[in-house]
């Protein structure tokens, strides 16, 4: 019987926390893309000086954040092949989303327009809106704010990060959003209890109605034992955004864990499918198709997995565990293969 171990390492971490480590997106067997442009105001075609692009993943996901030249431009590379959403940002400006496919080609010279953000006393008729919260957040506060996602995300500078989240805290003492993405940062600096912290305020400030927070506090009681009130706080959060990969994947290893086989699946591939460049989904589907003795997909999973992560130490035991499941399977039709989480 060959037997395939899958520890559980960094795996909660990686359900949590968006931060997606640059070298996940580098395939050292596949081809890599690139995306460049310019992101301009739709007022007068002008070029927006230090605007901020972010990098999504199909679920929305932020990988990479880039802060644009003084000329407006910008560029992400080194991708994998695959689909993306790109985000851009600016002050004074609305917030946009197009969508990417890079499957097959980089893209070049893309242009990115920005409507400039309409007056909180005039009348609002479609497009993007503006919450009250949002109004009621000083721009200082938001200017941090964006600071730290781009030492999050980007610079993989917690420790940083977590100073301008701070600020923007004491600046804002409401910024729930702040208090999320402190306890992302302490959560990537292994400090789960100071992430508890920030995301109990968070949705408490909230009252319960940012989704975010509700998933990333219900998924680390979870993973406590504290079952009911983890799961509550997930199925709330995946209620209000159902396009979640942490929620989704966070699901799937609850059903998995109640033996729930075909409902573990189902949250797994929605989360695939919402953020097919985390390599943690493929190790959750890996370990439920080994329940279900599919060794085909289970095969599949691994590539997959090992299509995003070939050199950590997680990627060469998968590598090894797919040659020995392989082989066993080549040699043995009739052989179990069997997951230990």
């Amino acid at each position: 019987m060959a037997r395939i171990h899958f520890g559980r390492g960094v795996l909660f971490l990686a359900v949590l926390c968006s931060v997606a480590h640059s070298k996940l997106l580098r395939a050292s067997d596949s081809p890599v893309v690139a995306v460049t442009g310019t992101i301009f105001s739709d007022a007068n075609n002008s070029r927006i000086a230090n605007a901020v692009a972010a990098l999504c993943d199909a679920g929305g996901t932020v990988l990479q954040e880039s802060r644009a030249n003084d000329s407006g431009e910008f560029s992400f590379q080194g991708l994998r092949p695959g689909r993306y959403i790109l985000k851009a940002q600016a002050n004074g400006f609305q917030s946009t989303e197009l969508p990417l496919d890079l499957s097959y080609a980089s893209q070049h010279g893309l242009s990115v327009t920005l409507k400039p953000m309409r007056n909180a006393d005039q009348p609002h008729s479609g497009g993007v809106t503006v919450s009250a919260h949002e109004l009621a957040i000083p721009a200082a506060a938001r200017d941090l704010l964006d600071s730290g996602k781009e030492k999050l995300y980007s610079e993989k500078n917690s420790e940083a990060a977590l100073r301008d989240f701070h600020s923007a805290i004491k600046t804002s003492p409401g910024f729930y959003e702040a208090y999320y993405l402190a306890g992302m940062a302490y959560l990537a600096l292994q400090n789960s209890a100071e992430a508890e912290k920030h995301f109990r305020k968070s949705v408490d400030l909230s009252q319960k109605k940012y989704a975010d927070a509700d998933i990333a506090l219900g998924s680390l009681l979870l993973q406590r034992g504290e079952e009911h009130p983890g799961e509550e706080l997930l199925r709330q959060g995946l209620a209000s955004n159902p396009h979640s990969w942490p929620g989704q994947f966070a699901l799937g290893e609850l059903e998995l864990t109640r033996g729930h086989v075909e409902p573990a699946l189902a949250a797994a591939e929605q989360a695939a499918s919402l953020a097919p460049a985390q390599p943690v989904v493929y190790r959750l589907l890996a370990i439920i198709h080994l329940r279900q003795k599919n060794y085909s997909a289970l095969l599949m999973d691994l590539d997959a997995y090992l299509q995003l992560d070939p050199d950590s130490p997680a990627g060469l035991r998968a590598r090894e565990l797919r040659a020995q499941a392989e082989k066993q399977l080549l040699t043995s039709p009739g052989a179990t293969v069997s997951a230990n989480k």
